[in-house]
């Protein structure tokens, strides 16, 4: 728990794609947008910000964060430039279709900086441990643990996005690279899940988006893709989350958005505020995790589960963290929460009123061989008459 008044160090791996049409979800830009306020209130200060591939491919997360930053003047904010990571390439894509998508279109080439980057600062004994939140696929942390030169002592913390609490398929983050996620869990880092079941307290609702004053801020750039979240993710992602959340008093605490039918779940914004503002939060509890291993043959991800094994209670004495980590079970007050996100938002001015176009990702791609596709028809077509 943080009891101190200094400022949060805090290093933030995310896997930003709101710019993208394409883009599975808006909210890892949103949270960077409320990490740069919080850096301006001197809350926490962002030691560093690295890319990883998972709602997007690394080649349009990595385009995504650079769009980003330069719209909210991010490095004039923290000093700090974005470092690029590991994606798809590295990672065991769960979901059917990502995986179809990859072996077509190849992820771009990974990159060593962002792990390189997070032992460094590890390493750096100037500066207080910092706490990394993974926003996406764990890996370049888990790449950095691995690789035996992270200095475990400068890290004081790990915040992972991710989770699934009652046995079932996990999320995105998770089921992308679990074994990353298991490295994590399993090292004696101090380590903090904000599961699928806490998340879903939460709930964007159009409504909501009219807070923003626009066009001077710069999360009016994300507006277009918050509009299609908010009706693209009840239908196809909000009625699982659900099922998750009401499953009775065997296995926890949560009561769903009664808004989920109406809008987005905004995981990453939950999850920073989950370090910067743990008053927000109940239930802190400590449990016992695995993610099981996979047979050989199988290979990862398998059954995309994770096992809480132990309810450990509120307190924990610290002393082995492997395989133990901390849960805020229920959010105090959703309208607060929302409140407090889109407060945050309307403190990073744009740099123009003119947001960065909207990129069309692969949804450009598709629609490129349709007109092909079309075209080759046409031509074999004329070519009978």
């Amino acid at each position: 728990m943080l009891t101190s008044n200094e400022p949060i160090r805090l290093w933030i791996d995310t896997d930003t794609s709101g710019l993208f049409w394409s883009g599975l979800d808006c909210d890892d830009d949103l949270a960077v947008l409320a990490a740069l306020s919080l850096h301006k209130r001197q809350i926490l200060h962002l030691d560093g910000i690295s890319i990883c591939g998972g709602n997007a491919p690394l080649s349009h997360t990595w385009q995504d964060i650079h769009a980003l930053w330069e719209h909210a003047d991010g490095f004039q904010i923290t000093n700090v430039q974005p470092v690029k990571g590991y994606g798809r390439r590295s990672m065991q894509v769960a979901v059917g279709w990502l995986r179809w998508y990859n072996k077509i279109r190849q992820d771009g080439m990974d990159s060593e900086d962002a792990s390189t980057a997070i032992i460094e600062r590890s390493r750096d004994k100037s500066l207080d441990p910092a706490h990394i939140l993974m926003l996406g696929p764990p890996t370049n942390l888990a790449k950095a643990i691995d690789s035996g030169l992270l200095d475990q002592a400068g890290v004081s913390h790990v915040y992972l996005m991710g989770g699934e609490l009652t046995q079932q398929t996990l999320d995105l983050n998770f089921r992308t690279d679990r074994a990353s996620a298991r490295t994590i869990i399993e090292s004696n880092i101090p380590t903090t899940i904000i599961p699928i079941q806490t998340c879903a307290q939460t709930i964007v609702t159009k409504s909501y988006l009219e807070r923003l004053d626009c066009p001077s801020m710069a999360a009016c750039a994300i507006l277009p893709k918050m509009n299609q979240q908010i009706k693209l993710m009840p239908r196809f992602v909000n009625q699982a989350v659900k099922k998750r959340c009401s499953l009775g008093e065997d296995y926890g605490p949560w009561m769903p958005s009664p808004n989920l039918d109406k809008g987005f779940i905004p995981w990453d914004l939950v999850a920073l505020l989950a370090i910067t503002h743990e008053e927000e939060f109940l239930k802190w509890k400590y449990h016992g995790v695995s993610i099981p291993t996979c047979d050989d043959h199988i290979g990862e991800p398998c059954n995309s589960t994770m096992i809480v094994s132990e309810d450990l209670g509120e307190t924990f004495d610290g002393r082995d963290w492997s395989g133990v980590v901390r849960i805020p079970h229920k959010v105090r007050n959703e309208e607060q929460l929302l409140d407090l996100m889109f407060a945050l938002l309307n403190e990073v001015p744009a740099i123009s009123v003119h947001p960065p176009a909207m990129f069309w990702g692969f949804y450009g791609e598709i629609l490129l061989s349709i007109c092909l596709c079309i075209t080759i028809v046409l031509i074999r077509y004329m070519k009978k008459v």
